[in-house]
């Protein structure tokens, strides 16, 4: 890819609205993840969590939970990763009990008439703990699991697997058949946790949707009720979510870092015409002049690189500055650690986020961080100590390759600038003022 012409991911804006399938401009959505985007960053990578912070998946939750919003869309995607090779892994006589929906199956609405008579819905406390399931594996889009749709992932393999199920002994269970079929449970709690209205992670689901995918999972619990979340939810994900994560991470100096760098880039640019000015309308001879090129040059590029949100000087020392969710040493209160279990195969986050909010559980909390304490300290720190955050190093190489395109780039466009506004100072005749 040339230099000069390289750009960042485009951002894609989020539609007004529910859930649906996400298009983007220039093909399929495997093309469309890859778009400026190296293979060490691809969607597949970060999902499976086989990229280096800050691209690991749980800087991808952090981007979903403190600036998207919709942090609840991945923490679902990755439940059905683990549940649909659970599903697959499981003994065929229970995976007959469960079978797979039809939507033009007149048998998929005989269950449906009375709600009120479902003791699931809306009628029991949601249990917020959960156990661990250390491993998970593979996500195949096998015919006897969905439809035609072909914008899946074909081979995921975790290296540390973030999804939690629970058994939910003593869990409410339907009064018809359904109740024999495999994880029953488990999807009982997913439609209380995520599906239903009111739910504490609520997916934004159209009414037509969210009424479609609770008929079928009230019918099955197959996979294939769930194809119509698992087609919203890759595209949306792949599409939108994973390029404007990408181009997020990019970003290396928080917001007043990057304006105090665009001010001293301006500045630097001033300096140099007024040196350039000067020296024109002296008697000195017209190659001092060229000395204003440096202060051009050291200007423009670092204007067009933090208009990237790269500073040059973090990305030389291989460090990028803390978001303002990572500021805050927490304490574990009883609740969170009742939620985290404080056991062994509880997920082990990277060393410089020892206690961490609880993100990663299917069955956590609501993600609301409103309560959570970095916003008020971060609402009260003084605009300088923002400018002069702490730092933290960039260990990802296929994030570093493109912030060294970027860099690049503005180096080369800033020498295309300088050379003609040089020799154009340069070709000026004495003014012979003083």
């Amino acid at each position: 890819m040339s230099i000069l012409f390289y750009k960042r991911p485009e951002y894609v804006l989020k539609e007004d609205g529910p859930l649906a399938e996400c298009k983007r401009r220039g093909g399929s959505a495997q093309h469309c993840s890859t778009a400026a985007i190296p293979p060490e960053l691809s969607f597949e990578k970060v999902v499976c969590n086989k990229c280096l912070p800050p691209c690991s998946l749980q800087d991808f939750l952090d981007y979903l939970t403190y600036v998207t919003h919709d942090a609840e869309n991945l923490q679902f995607y990755l439940w059905m990763v683990d549940y649909f090779q659970r599903f697959r892994n499981a003994p065929t006589t229970e995976k007959m009990l469960a079978p797979k929906w039809k939507p033009n199956d007149l048998r998929c609405t005989s269950r449906t008439a009375d709600w009120s008579e479902r003791p699931l819905f809306g009628k029991r406390e949601i249990d917020l703990y959960s156990e661990d399931i250390s491993n998970g594996s593979t996500w195949e889009d096998q015919s006897e699991f969905t439809d035609d749709y072909t914008q899946t992932l074909t081979s995921l393999k975790f290296s540390i697997s973030p999804v939690k199920h629970h058994a939910a002994a003593g869990s409410v269970q339907w009064h018809a058949a359904p109740h024999m079929q495999p994880f029953r449970a488990e999807v009982n709690r997913i439609i209380t946790h995520y599906i239903s209205p009111g739910s504490p992670r609520q997916l934004n689901l159209s009414h037509n949707d969210r009424a479609t995918v609770l008929r079928a999972l009230e019918y099955t619990t197959h996979p294939s009720a769930l194809t119509l979340v698992k087609r919203m939810l890759d595209s949306t994900l792949r599409n939108q979510s994973h390029p404007n994560f990408v181009r997020w991470a990019i970003c290396n100096g928080n917001k007043e870092w990057t304006t105090g760098l665009q001010v001293l880039a301006v500045t630097n640019i001033t300096i140099g015409f007024v040196i350039a000015i000067i020296l024109t309308l002296s008697k000195a001879s017209r190659w001092w002049r060229i000395s204003a090129a440096l202060e051009w040059w050291f200007g423009i590029t670092n204007i067009i690189a933090a208009s990237h949100g790269i500073c040059i000087l973090l990305h030389k020392m291989h460090s990028r500055q803390y978001h303002a969710w990572e500021t805050t040493n927490y304490v574990i209160e009883d609740d969170e650690a009742r939620l985290k279990g404080l056991d062994n195969n509880f997920i082990q986050y990277e060393s410089t986020r020892p206690k961490w909010p609880v993100k990663m559980e299917v069955f956590g909390p609501a993600n609301n961080y409103s309560g959570e304490l970095w916003v008020s300290q971060h609402s009260r720190k003084p605009w300088y100590r923002k400018l002069f955050e702490k730092r933290v190093p960039v260990h990802e190489a296929g994030l570093k390759q493109m912030q060294n395109r970027i860099i690049m780039q503005a180096e080369a466009w800033a020498l295309i600038i300088t050379i003609p506004l040089t020799i154009g100072f340069v070709a000026i005749p004495k003014g012979n003022f003083y």
